[in-house]
Formats: structure tokens, sequence, C-alpha cells
């Protein structure tokens, strides 16, 4: 037992001595992530101005209907579980960005009927959606529980998601639009 403990104090000190001059390298903090999407210059309301035979504008008469729902999702028959897991995990590109924070329902559904009939002329491929959680609402989520409606009827959306928390989370949502 003596003799492993002589041991081990030999070998400690030979490394010591060996290592004496030795200054340790610097290392920085690195991460690696992936490049970050681009996107269009957000959109205002004075962009836009819609026509009552705009698509989905059939739905403009149920606004005051307005109900709460999950519906964070939604794909229309045909679209595929991969596709949907695409979108949510943002691997489609954004070609525009709404942010509808300070509307009103009545302000909010003509513009967003019209922004995507902007977004299928210029045949982008996704949009997304800032509608708000709705924290400071007195009677809830209006403009989320609306832009929901509006997307699962609209006729040129093929499916829907919520953001990743980073991007908007339960207050913005990424939307997979129809080629044209």
């Amino acid at each position: 037992m003596v003799k492993k403990q002589k041991q081990q104090l030999l070998d400690e000190n030979l490394f010591r001595q060996e290592m004496a001059g030795v200054v340790p390298l610097k290392t920085t903090a690195k991460t690696e992530s992936k490049k970050p999407r681009t996107t269009a210059p957000t959109h205002t309301t004075e962009a836009f101005a819609v026509s009552s035979d705009a698509p989905g504008s059939e739905f403009a008469d149920n606004l005051n209907d307005i109900t709460a729902e999950d519906g964070s999702s939604h794909r229309k028959n045909g679209i595929q579980k991969r596709t949907m897991q695409k979108l949510r995990k943002g691997r489609f590109t954004l070609g525009a960005e709404l942010d509808m924070h300070n509307m009103t329902v009545q302000s909010a559904h003509p513009v967003l009927l019209q922004f995507i009939a902007d977004a299928t002329s210029r045949s982008l491929e996704s949009i997304r959606v800032i509608h708000g959680k709705g924290l400071r609402s007195e009677n809830g989520p209006r403009l989320k529980i609306m832009t929901q409606q509006v997307l699962q009827n609209h006729p040129r959306v093929l499916a829907y998601t919520q953001c990743k928390p980073g991007d908007g989370g339960s207050g913005a949502v990424d939307v997979l639009l129809k080629s044209s």
C-alpha cells in the first residue's frame, strides 16, 4: 500500500514537472444554429383595400359570433402530416408578414383577406400572420379566433400552425398557401 502511494506521488510530481510551462488554450463559447429565416417587410393596414367579392369575405357576417377554440393548427384534406411538420418547424421560406396588433376585428378582417390575396397573386408559398395573444383584450383573443376562422375557411389556405415560441408563439401563425 505504501509503495502504491509513493508511485502516485512520483507520477504526480513527474506530471507537474512536464506541464510546468504549459499555458491552457483560451476557448470561446460557440453554438451551432441555423441561419435565420428571411421575411419580407411587415404589411400594415394602409397597404390594403378589399372588395366585397374577395375570397373569404362571405365570413365577414359572422365576426360578432366569434367563440374560443384551440385551433392552434389546421390542415385541409390532402395535406400530408410531414408537410405540416415542416410548417411547424419553420422549414418553409416566409414571403411576407402581416402584423395586426392594435386592429379591431372589423378592421383586421378585410386586411387579412387582402393580404392573402396579395400573397397568392405574388405566388408566395408561406406567410406569417401576427394577431397577438389577446392578453390585454377585454373580450379575449378575438383577433386570434377571427384569424383562425378565416384561415380554416379560405380556399387559398392549405394549412396553418402556431409559430415557434421565438417567432411569436401563440400570438402568430405560419400559413401555407395554395400555389397559383
